[in-house]
């Protein structure tokens, strides 16, 4: 594991031994629902990942809330990106476990980490934003599809077997789920080297009782993998076009 995922997994154990308060159903000014997500938290000095191991930390362990993780993670891959006036934007949280919410759902959401969730105006979309893949050091030398990305998506498209060594033949597999933008498209659309999308078709995977997961779509330049989740509800399948625009028009990469 890289250094900075080291340092996201220990801030992820926290946010999960860190009460939430508060259970409503009801957006809080910072764009959650704590009925279904988790604040994440960084802990105060001293508070190591071998006192995590160890079980030696106390919730009165004075904290601070994680702020600015979609800004810091953007820069460091080279990702730029405007808000769109019409979503509300959260900070970094985390999905509460089964059965509050479904494990579909955390499974194809890179384990239920979520960098930001952009909420529409309108209600009816849901815009999970992860970055699954992060390298200490963007090596900009890198132009091929990164084959670690094959490995995560062997898991999210059950392919079987999920565990053991990647094969030919399971890469083979997932390609066929794919679609992929053309250079020109990726490079034109968010200056990326590769784009993939690809329908999430598990009725399970549902946030809040109403918000369906319909579509994955990755950006991915220098190795990097940037993905956006879309969630709508039934009235707002019908204007997921409007939503993909949205993001086209969010995100580019430096050159």
């Amino acid at each position: 594991m890289n250094i900075i995922g080291k340092i996201f997994s220990t801030i992820c154990i926290i946010a999960f031994l860190i009460p939430a308060y508060g259970q409503e159903d009801t957006i809080t000014a910072d764009g959650l629902y704590l009925k279904y997500n988790s604040r994440v938290y960084i802990g105060a000095k001293g508070v190591t990942s071998e006192k995590l191991h160890n079980k030696d930390f106390s919730s009165n362990t004075p904290s601070v809330l994680l702020r600015g993780e979609l800004e810091r993670v953007t820069k460091h891959i080279g990702l730029n990106f405007k808000t769109p006036a019409q979503y509300i934007i959260s900070e970094s949280f985390i999905l509460k476990s089964p059965p509050i919410n479904p494990e579909e759902l955390i499974k194809s959401t890179h384990y239920g980490i979520i960098l930001s969730q952009w909420i529409h105006e309108d209600g009816d979309c849901i815009l999970f934003i992860t970055c699954p893949i992060i390298n200490a050091n963007v090596d900009k030398s890198i132009t091929e599809f990164p084959k670690s990305l094959y490995a995560s998506l062997r898991y999210v498209l059950d392919i079987e077997p999920i565990q053991g060594k990647l094969t030919e033949e399971q890469i083979k597999k997932i390609k066929k789920k794919l679609t992929f933008w053309s250079p020109e498209r990726a490079k034109k659309t968010f200056h990326a080297q590769h784009v993939i999308t690809f329908p999430v078709k598990d009725k399970k995977s549902v946030y809040m009782d109403k918000y369906s997961h319909k579509l994955e779509l990755k950006m991915i330049k220098w190795g990097q993998d940037f993905s956006i989740s879309f969630l709508v509800t039934k009235n707002g399948e019908k204007n997921i076009n409007k939503y993909i625009s949205d993001v086209e028009k969010a995100f580019w990469f430096e050159d």
